[in-house]
């Protein structure tokens, strides 16, 4: 049963569903030391925030609980549940949210944005009902949720390990319009695939110990198909190992919908969508997950090889058609703004990794030729590391095909490094 919008806004002192019942801490309303009170709310906010970052939580929030209410806003009240939420404080932001309520100020996207990252950084066990309940009371209060709230809804489900929940959440986004997916959406949702790839390879390295799954000490994870008690052992490896693989795929289908939607919006501008950018945060995902899997899915982890060529260039790549195209990069094609790092030291070393597991040098050569060609000024500082490590992968790229002529593999600079780290 999930928690009704009554309960849990409107009760001052506690809200419960069933035997579970969260309370909602009072706020403080002395301080420690002596402060002059703010009667005009821009002078209140800024003397929450002088306090609260002085490491004076209790006592900024008692300063806003003794100001009159002509001098608060909902501003203030914003940064009083935001405070609350980046500490997670769950019970004490939902009572900041009913003091916020009591004196008459309306809630904001931003109010909603903090008391569901109040939910994803708490611990209480029924956060996910209470994140949920706070997105969809959102209408209630007449506040439109932007993808901001639904990221901020995404983020719970997240720490909580609820991937079923945030899957579907997501295909119940519009592709257009201010709830169409953004970057960050597409980020969460390829985080969790990689990290219940790892939380299976733990379960799978358990099986293969002898060991039964201890949920005590392992994060439960996401099963594609479930483990009944009755299944015997080997079975139970099996059905894993087939969680992994599918848990992979459904990380590749995020990355190729990412991918395609946001060329879409780079040459269909629409006012009412926003652009998706590129980050090398997301790409770094899902290449480490290629190199997750690459021993036991090969055929899948080398789908990297299309993705780094897709995003970077240097190798001509095939679609879904088997149609070769030679398009320009990804990375080149969203234009990422400064916010945005487009290439890092870190994917590259993923990117070179990946190609040198499936001996692909000859690509390692060509991304580094067209990351000089497009992003010279990213390059540039990585000259040092990489340059000469590609310089060897090109000498094995040169090697004869005949199998028979070829030297034994040769451990480069590049591969050192890597036993090293």
């Amino acid at each position: 049963m999930l928690w009704s919008i009554a309960t849990v806004f409107r009760n001052v002192r506690s809200y419960s569903t069933g035997s579970v019942q969260v309370k909602r801490r009072a706020l403080p309303t002395t301080t420690s030391i002596e402060y002059t009170i703010p009667d005009d709310p821009y002078l209140l906010a800024k003397k929450f925030q002088q306090v609260s970052q002085s490491g004076k939580l209790d006592d900024a929030v008692a300063i806003v609980m003794q100001a009159k209410t002509r001098g608060q806003s909902p501003i203030v009240w914003n940064l009083v549940i935001s405070s609350y939420a980046r500490l997670g404080r769950l019970s004490r932001a939902l009572r900041a949210f009913s003091e916020m309520r009591r004196r008459g100020f309306p809630p904001t996207q931003t109010t909603f944005t903090a008391l569901l990252q109040a939910c994803a950084l708490g611990d209480s066990d029924k956060a996910v009902d209470i994140a949920e309940q706070t997105y969809k009371s959102m209408d209630t209060f007449g506040v439109k949720p932007s993808i901001i709230n639904v990221n901020g809804l995404l983020s719970v489900y997240q720490r909580k390990h609820d991937m079923k929940k945030a899957l579907e959440c997501f295909n119940e986004l519009p592709s257009v319009g201010k709830r169409a997916p953004s970057l960050a959406t597409y980020t969460i949702l390829a985080s969790m695939c990689r990290r219940q790839i790892s939380v299976l390879y733990e379960e799978l390295a358990q099986l293969k110990n002898g060991h039964s799954t201890d949920q005590k000490t392992l994060d439960q994870p996401f099963h594609f198909v479930s483990i009944e008690e009755n299944t015997s052992h080997s079975q139970r490896i099996a059905i894993v190992r087939h969680n992994i693989r599918q848990t992979f795929t459904t990380l590749l289908d995020i990355w190729a919908t990412y991918a395609s939607d946001a060329e879409h919006r780079a040459t269909n501008l629409d006012s009412d969508t926003d652009r998706l950018y590129f980050d090398t945060r997301l790409l770094k995902v899902v290449l480490k997950a290629c190199h997750s899997v690459y021993e036991d899915e090969r055929p899948l982890a080398r789908k990297g090889f299309n993705i780094i060529a897709h995003v970077y260039g240097g190798t001509k790549r095939v679609d879904e058609n088997g149609v070769v195209t030679n398009s320009v990069p990804l990375a080149v094609l969203l234009q990422s703004n400064d916010e945005h790092v487009v290439l890092d030291a870190d994917v590259v070393e993923l990117a070179i990794g990946l190609c040198d597991r499936g001996k692909r040098y000859m690509n390692i050569v060509r991304l580094w030729a067209s990351l000089n060609e497009h992003f010279a000024r990213e390059v540039e500082p990585l000259r040092r590391r990489f340059e000469s490590e590609v310089q060897e992968f090109t000498e094995l790229a040169n090697l004869p095909n005949d199998p028979t002529q070829r030297k034994a593999p040769k451990m480069t600079m590049f591969r050192k490094r890597r036993a090293l780290m």
